[in-house]
């Protein structure tokens, strides 16, 4: 909010519509934050996932206004340092059609796996839930940083011409394309939120809702290999969501392990 200030003025459409959600949403949490009550409890969870939901979307808009250069050379040459080649290009061999439309249903189950976790764990408003609350927050808080500080669009709309041809694949997955290319904020790139926020998930649920880890478990590795294979993604996106993932695993389970030697 302060850059934009800074870049374009008080009567900035961006900073005036980051400056009025900011305030929208600290005015939810404050007015429903009661820690024992369970319906406050709820009301926060619901408002984070719809700040975190418009937020996504006012990246599209966010990143033009602060004039950031985009770093898809940046990370295609970490791609090329790193793997040889982005890895999207290694993919483009196994390409097919029935293999395009599997990759793409594994990718749009990131849209229905996040909102029915957040559903359930809103509901519950329980302890599990809370630890899920600050957890998956968090990673998104991460991710949106890396959105705005290294905005990228991906391979496969900056580098069309590194591929042979655009993927083939049947209208399951064209149907996909259109969902996510509308639902998409366009530097959606650097990291892998996809990645963050589904290891995130599995790994609640894992700890808390096994039976829909078991079912989640599959597509959600596919979805990390979707994530490359569709284009989407630099092989960098992708190890930046892990390590970051598994860097607040880590800060997690020691807050939690703290927590539980403090005294009664």
């Amino acid at each position: 909010m302060l850059a934009l200030l800074a870049k374009g003025g008080l009567l900035n459409p961006a900073f005036l519509e980051v400056m009025t959600a900011l305030i929208v949403y600290a005015s939810g949490v404050f007015a429903f934050r009661g820690e024992r009550c369970r319906f406050d409890q709820r009301i926060r969870f619901f408002v984070s996932y719809a700040f975190v939901v418009w937020f996504y979307v006012a990246v599209a808009r966010i990143t033009p206004a602060l004039g950031m250069k985009l770093r898809d050379g940046t990370l295609l040459a970490m791609d090329d340092a790193m793997f040889g080649r982005t890895p999207a290009l290694f993919l483009e061999r196994a390409a097919t059609a029935r293999l395009t439309d599997v990759m793409s249903l594994c990718y749009i189950t990131y849209h229905f796996y996040l909102p029915v976790a957040v559903v359930h764990a809103a509901l519950a408003a329980d302890s599990a839930a809370r630890r899920l609350s600050t957890y998956l927050f968090t990673g998104f808080a991460v991710g949106f940083a890396g959105y705005l500080l290294v905005p990228a669009i991906g391979p496969a709309r900056a580098y069309p011409e590194l591929f042979h041809e655009p993927l083939a694949g049947g209208a399951l997955s064209r149907l996909i394309e259109q969902v996510v290319s509308k639902g998409s904020s366009g530097y959606d790139t650097f990291p892998s939120l996809h990645v963050l926020i589904a290891c995130i998930l599995l790994d609640h649920d894992w700890r808390h809702v096994r039976r829909r880890f078991w079912i989640m478990v599959v597509p959600s590795l596919g979805l990390l290999v979707s994530t490359i294979y569709l284009r989407y993604h630099y092989g960098v996106d992708v190890l930046a969501g892990l390590l970051l993932f598994l860097t607040l695993r880590a800060v997690f389970l020691k807050a939690e392990g703290t927590e539980m030697r403090l005294p009664e």
